[in-house]
């Protein structure tokens, strides 16, 4: 931190006695000489690390401002000198502990507190420094991905302070360790919360598919889904492969009748508890996107078949619904890793962070490898540009809609997201626990009909990206009551058209 107290000091005093004949050359030559040492030091090439170029702006934002400042009290000195001061320590107190304010109502895994960004070539040195600290009692890497040369997500670790220990004083004290680029709080997360269980109406359905349900299913009558069946009957129209669609939630139960001969297994460190769900809500998200259609059995769903896209589960929510950042952001290397094309999360919570930087990093991982994150956007009826993950700028994020086409009272608008669309999200029958079936709302319902959808889309077209899948489902989307607020509704017949 040294360097920054060079920078703003050499910077301000420069300034403050540009007239002086004797003083401005040395301040000039200083402040140029550690800018450039800097400059060379942090934003040097390779640039390997999100944080790096944060706290580059950052820096270079502040420098900015602090000059603004010098030349508004340029008639007094004091009031100069003390601006010069304030800005060292606030910026200081800014980069190295982006945290300073926590706060307290954010709950964290009392198993590992922090998540922690190391510099690469540093971190075993920065782990024992971090061991020696008397308020630490482990340091753990996140689950180490496959292709660990190309993403800054090796350099995450999950850090347990000791019961009782002041948080916020820890984080100021691993601040003070060089090599720490980033702190983030572990939070605990949760899945978008079911509003109601209720049984369905009956709705005039086609008789297209044989499943016992699917007159029940609004949802899909109101998709058009009897025009988007009979598509995969053409020859035209034929996988190229299957798509593999991941269920990050609370584990799918692939024994349920409606979901067995779709269901993948991948090579996991817990296999038994992804597939297993007490809880019930990543079954019935299941159901949603890849429920075994026109087998005569429940629901029908987006896949038209195991040829076209199979599913898989991730466990990264508790039977009770909650699971942490840390957790997530490993279920999407396990996802990643494991051959996905398509991640769908019905899940989040209000984003309490000035940039998530291990999620950010998990996000990019994954589009890297091409694979499509489709989120919730959430039931808090406000914005979900608030809300991780759907505020990501790199995932397709869903709003629900009611059977008026209307945005649904609990669900959060997409007008400030960047891949913003909607989807039927209310009284959405599906699979659910105990081999039975439940009809549940929430935008967790509407997400993985955007995620079957995009699953089928990439089986057609393997190397679709998340921009170009959008466009399509954007171009294709048939307008809402509350378009500004919903984004267009897809419109999976017209979508799978559009695919080349």
């Amino acid at each position: 931190m040294i360097l920054y107290n060079i920078l703003i000091f050499t910077f301000g005093f420069w300034n403050i006695f540009k007239k002086s004949k004797a003083l401005s050359p040395v301040l000039g030559f200083s402040f140029m000489a550690a800018f450039a040492f800097w400059v060379f030091s942090t934003l040097g090439a390779p640039i390997n690390s999100t944080a790096k170029v944060f706290e580059g702006l950052t820096v270079l934002f502040g420098l900015s401002i602090l000059g603004f400042i010098l030349i508004s009290l340029s008639k007094n000195k004091i009031a100069q000198v003390g601006a010069v001061v304030m800005a060292a320590v606030g910026l200081n107190l800014y980069v190295t502990n982006p945290h300073s304010t926590l706060d307290p109502s954010i709950k964290m895994d009392q198993e590992a507190e922090l998540i922690v960004e190391l510099n690469h070539d540093e971190a075993q040195s920065i782990i024992s420094e971090l061991k020696d600290l008397s308020f630490i009692e482990n340091v753990n890497a996140l689950l180490k991905p496959f292709d660990s040369d190309n993403t800054e997500l090796d350099d995450f670790y999950k850090v347990d302070v000791k019961e009782g220990y002041d948080i916020n004083l820890a984080i100021s004290e691993i601040s003070q360790l060089n090599g720490v680029e980033w702190i983030e709080p572990n939070e605990i997360l949760r899945l978008e919360p079911v509003t109601s269980i209720q049984k369905t109406a009956k709705t005039k359905f086609s008789k297209t598919v044989s499943d016992p349900m699917a007159e029940s299913q609004w949802n899909m009558a109101i998709l058009n889904m009897q025009n988007y069946y009979p598509l995969f009957k053409q020859s035209k129209y034929k996988p190229v492969r299957t798509a593999k669609l991941f269920i990050l939630d609370s584990g799918v139960n692939p024994n349920h009748e409606d979901i067995g001969s779709n269901f993948l297994r991948h090579q996991s460190k817990d296999v038994n508890a992804n597939e297993s769900d007490i809880n019930g809500h990543g079954t019935h998200c299941a159901g949603v996107a890849s429920a075994i259609s026109d087998n005569g059995i429940g629901i029908a769903s987006m896949s038209p078949g195991s040829e076209w896209v199979t599913v898989s589960s991730v466990k990264v929510m508790n039977n009770f619904g909650y699971g942490t950042q840390a957790r997530i952001v490993e279920g999407i290397i396990e996802a990643v890793d494991g051959g996905a094309d398509v991640i769908s999360m019905s899940l989040g919570g209000k984003s309490t962070q000035i940039k998530e930087v291990a999620y950010n990093a998990a996000m990019q991982y994954a589009e890297d490898h091409n694979v499509i994150i489709v989120a919730a956007a959430g039931n808090n009826a406000g914005d979900a540009s608030k809300i991780v993950p759907a505020n990501s700028e790199i995932v397709i994020t869903v709003t629900a809609l009611d059977r008026t086409l209307n945005k649904a009272q609990f669900s959060n608008y997409i007008t400030n997201t960047n891949y913003g669309i909607a989807a039927p999200g209310t009284s959405i029958p599906s699979t659910w626990k105990g081999g039975k079936y439940a009809s549940l709302d929430g935008t967790s319902m509407a997400a993985p009909h955007v995620s079957g959808l995009v699953a089928v889309m990439k089986s057609l077209n393997p190397k679709l990206t998340t921009k170009q899948v959008f466009k399509i489902l954007d171009n294709t989307g048939t307008k809402t009551k509350a378009n500004h607020l919903t984004g267009r509704m897809i419109n999976p017949m017209q979508a799978i058209k559009a695919v080349k």
